[in-house]
């Protein structure tokens, strides 16, 4: 009986201690929101009295409670009007890379991109890989993963109809339905895992620096071999010390130092 009263104590102690901690964090995230919507308004406010700086200072405070497109889209709005061009396009990439789909990031990073000093003229792409990438921003990974898990139970139902279906015209159906829907899920399931595999690797960067000079070799006095501004987007293919191979949409390619650029 003493071993049991000893279990039962055990046990209720322990439900308290969850219920505690269960307290705790339902209170820790609730400071959190409140803070975070306190810092929001507070932002908005600024932005609105024409206080930029101050604002996008906010906006890059509050990226301790997380990352969001909104976020980054804000902040980069504050960036753009305290004429920090570099930091703003880099935001708005930021942004577009956690929401492919919102017109008003889109249209604010095709507008900023104008203003760019250097015109580079991408090389000509095979259209197939053109529109195959395209398809790919049309979701996020998480919408692409999601259609792929549905698309996938979608196919065991057709599946099952297929199996234990009467009529031939509805075993058909199924039959084909589920192939199709089958098909569709791995593809889906593919783009989702690259698209993730893209935001988190992605060697894309932007120049941050008002001018750059590109050298042939990772040194100080190797050969200029052109100059780019603020704002140019550059892939970045390798790192040696304090310098980055870098190549442009035109193909071209050189060495800048690491420290003029920030990967998206």
């Amino acid at each position: 009986i003493e071993s049991l009263v000893f279990v039962l104590c055990v046990y209720f102690k322990i439900i308290k201690m969850k219920k505690i901690f269960l307290l705790l964090i339902v209170h820790f995230a609730f400071c959190i929101a409140h803070c975070q919507e306190a810092d929001w308004k507070k932002a908005e406010e600024l932005y609105a009295a024409k206080q930029y700086v101050e604002a996008a200072g906010v906006y890059a405070d509050m990226f301790q409670y997380g990352e969001s497109a909104a976020l980054y889209y804000n902040y980069a709005n504050a960036l753009y009007k305290s004429n920090q061009l570099g930091l703003a396009i880099l935001n708005y990439e930021r942004a577009l890379r956690l929401d492919p789909t919102n017109e008003d990031i889109k249209f604010n990073l095709e507008f900023v991109n104008k203003m760019k000093t250097d015109k580079i003229e991408p090389l000509e792409r095979f259209f197939l890989s053109e529109w195959l990438e395209a398809l790919g921003r049309l979701l996020t990974s998480n919408q692409w993963a999601y259609a792929s898990i549905i698309s996938f139970i979608v196919a065991l139902v057709l599946v099952l109809l297929y199996l234990f279906g009467k009529k031939v015209w509805l075993r058909k159906f199924s039959f084909f339905s589920a192939l199709f829907l089958l098909v569709f899920s791995i593809c889906t399931m593919v783009y989702a895992f690259q698209i993730k595999d893209y935001i988190e690797n992605n060697p894309e960067a932007i120049v941050l620096a008002g001018s750059v000079s590109v050298k042939s070799s990772p040194d100080d006095s190797g050969t200029e071999v052109f100059v780019i501004h603020e704002g140019t987007k550059v892939n970045v293919l390798s790192t040696l010390s304090t310098w980055s191979e870098v190549r442009l949409a035109d193909g071209n390619v050189g060495w800048l130092q690491s420290s003029t650029i920030e990967k998206i």
